[in-house]
């Protein structure tokens, strides 16, 4: 069969055609992409799944492993922020105009946030409730707004001295010589994010090089958190980039100002915090440079069996919310990565408060999958317990104690917290095994 031979200028013409109308096109849509992100997209059908439905096919043990909590702690939390879920969902600045498949329920929202917490992929997400890759984040977002808008999860150092007394004796239980001067344990862990933008430094005032840890090689934020018995977060605080130290970043933390003003706290209540703070009025520390079995040695043991309960609230909070174990979305800024820990700590401490079983629980493998490819960082065993290593100890310093003047001036109120329990150790001997 021949084909019939096309003069050369009607092959350029036809080739002259197909440009312009490739030209209208674009022009086209390009007007249309400004009305509408939608237009000129066909639309996507998609079947809704409800959360019952998910959690009959998933079964409880694989509902907990996938949501980070049990199907009756969830309805419990739904039921707690639905009201402000449905105020954050319905806001002005929500567009609900456009939903072909159908309304897309608030537990379903509340779900799809929960599973991108803890470390599912969006696309997965998105199969597996029938929304569009869009919607999970619009989710994630209003539920990140809703549950830190809720006044019964919000995070407030007791200040009632009988609050603070029934903490003491909680870290008391814990204490094998009956230490009962600690009413919270406080340490620094680094929010990973990526680099932000100099237009973002300039406008939150903060130079690119204060985002970046030297002795981790991240960027990132400093959280203080301080934590009660229970592993609790009483007090949250993110002021400085993370390459602050924990004492300037704990310097200027609201609780310290609260911890110096008269009759806040109980008297003889303290902090306890590592070597990266200094043994203050307010503060115990352990002693630096010690040698093994020394009194001052066995000192230090009995002080982090107490204060080692903050690094297991940490590990609980990272193992049970993998967004922590890898770098915040380069979309992120650095007021939206504050509130997504500060919404994660919330989660923590109702979740503590509804009982659910702390006993860490392994993620599902397709989260383990998914933060492995994004570079999430992975757990170490420091004395025992399992740690986010390389998100803690970023601010250590090397000093240890309060200057000669501020030191004379907190004697002539009364013993320092560290020489206080010193006494308390002495003639003890430091015990072969360590308790969690």
């Amino acid at each position: 069969m021949k084909f019939p031979r096309l003069a050369l200028g009607q092959i350029v013409m036809a080739n002259r055609n197909s440009i312009a109308a490739a030209q209208n096109e674009f022009i086209l849509n390009t007007v249309y992409a400004k009305v509408s992100h939608r237009a000129g997209s066909p639309t996507i059908p998609r079947v809704r799944k409800s959360l019952t439905q998910v959690f009959r096919e998933l079964g409880p043990t694989y509902f907990r492993r996938s949501f980070r909590m049990s199907w009756l702690n969830y309805r419990k939390l739904f039921n707690t922020i639905k009201n402000d879920l449905y105020t954050e969902l319905n806001s002005p600045k929500e567009d609900r105009n456009y939903a072909p498949n159908g309304p897309i329920s608030l537990t379903v929202r509340l779900a799809a946030a929960i599973r991108f917490w803890a470390g599912g992929d969006p696309y997965d997400i998105s199969v597996m409730f029938g929304i569009s890759h869009t919607d999970v984040f619009k989710s994630v977002n209003t539920a990140c707004e809703a549950i830190n808008k809720c006044d019964e999860l919000k995070i407030v150092f007791p200040s009632s001295h009988n609050e603070q007394r029934k903490i003491v004796e909680g870290f008391k239980a814990k204490s094998e010589v009956d230490f009962d001067c600690c009413v919270g344990c406080i340490d620094g862990l680094l929010i990973w994010m990526h680099k932000p933008s100099k237009e973002e430094c300039k406008e939150i005032g903060v130079d690119e090089t204060k985002i970046f840890c030297g002795r981790k090689h991240k960027y990132g934020l400093n959280l203080q958190a301080i934590c009660n018995h229970k592993k609790r977060f009483i007090d949250l605080s993110i002021c400085y980039g993370a390459s602050a130290l924990d004492l300037l970043a704990f310097k200027v933390s609201n609780i310290r100002t609260l911890l110096e003003t008269p009759e806040f706290s109980a008297d003889a209540l303290w902090l306890f915090g590592d070597n990266a703070y200094v043994n203050a009025p307010w503060m115990a520390t352990p002693y630096p440079n010690v040698g093994n079995d020394t009194p001052k040695d066995v000192y230090n043991f009995f002080h982090s069996q107490v204060r080692i309960t903050i690094e297991c609230a940490f590990d609980i909070l990272i193992w049970r919310w993998g967004f922590l174990r890898k770098k915040a979305p380069q979309e992120y800024t650095v007021e939206k990565v504050i509130s997504t820990v500060s919404c994660l700590c919330r989660l923590h401490n109702f979740l503590i408060d509804a009982g659910e079983d702390q006993t860490p629980i392994p993620p599902a493998a397709e989260d383990e999958w998914n933060m492995a490819v994004g570079g999430a960082m992975p757990f170490s065993i420091r004395n025992g317990v399992r740690v986010p290593l390389q998100l803690m100890d970023g601010g250590h310093h090397q000093g240890d104690d309060l200057t000669r003047q501020q030191r004379d001036r907190s004697l002539r109120n009364g013993v320092l917290p560290r020489e206080a329990m010193f006494e308390k150790t002495l003639g003890r001997r430091r015990p072969t095994h360590r308790r969690r």
